[in-house]
């Protein structure tokens, strides 16, 4: 439980320290090259990925809130003694958590998710076409790192299991 919590917690703080900086500067400042790939800019989107939804609220929120839902369900999963995950899926499941609700958070409050990572000189276009944050991040690489620890446990515990009936 510590793993999920501490991960989700560093999501949370580190989202909401980066978004205030980024808010806090003045008009004119963004966007900016941070290295030579990655430029920081500064967008607020009011829809879901890419601006979709922006022109329906209401459902962007209602989205928004059940992807935050489900990732601390599947944090709270990830910590049933029962299931015996790595703590890695733990680990993982906050990451995932602390992003969504970073992103929800920020939706209830300003009514719009405040972006600022573009990848300029990315190989998939998709990458190209979207400005990130650093709980969109979380979310994408918590579910990965979460998925694969549930996997790796149940791949385990299927071998365990066929072993112990020779």
């Amino acid at each position: 439980m510590l793993e999920t919590v501490l991960s989700a917690g560093a999501v949370l703080a580190a989202e909401a320290a980066v978004r205030a900086h980024i808010n806090a500067q003045p008009p004119g400042t963004y966007p900016r090259m941070l290295t030579k790939h990655i430029e920081l800019r500064r967008a607020h989107n009011r829809g879901l990925v890419g601006g979709r939804l922006a022109d329906r609220p209401a459902l962007a929120t209602a989205l928004q809130t059940g992807a935050a839902v489900f990732a601390v369900g599947l944090a709270v999963l990830a910590n049933l003694p029962a299931l015996q995950v790595r703590p890695v899926a733990r680990v993982g499941a906050g990451l995932a958590a602390g992003g969504a609700w970073a992103n929800t958070l920020e939706r209830y409050i300003k009514h719009e998710v405040t972006d600022y990572v573009y990848l300029k000189d990315a190989k998939l276009p998709l990458l190209r076409r979207r400005i990130w944050n650093l709980a969109d991040l979380a979310i994408f690489n918590g579910m990965v790192v979460a998925a694969a620890g549930f996997l790796s446990a149940t791949i385990e515990g299927a071998a365990y299991g066929a072993l112990g009936r020779l």
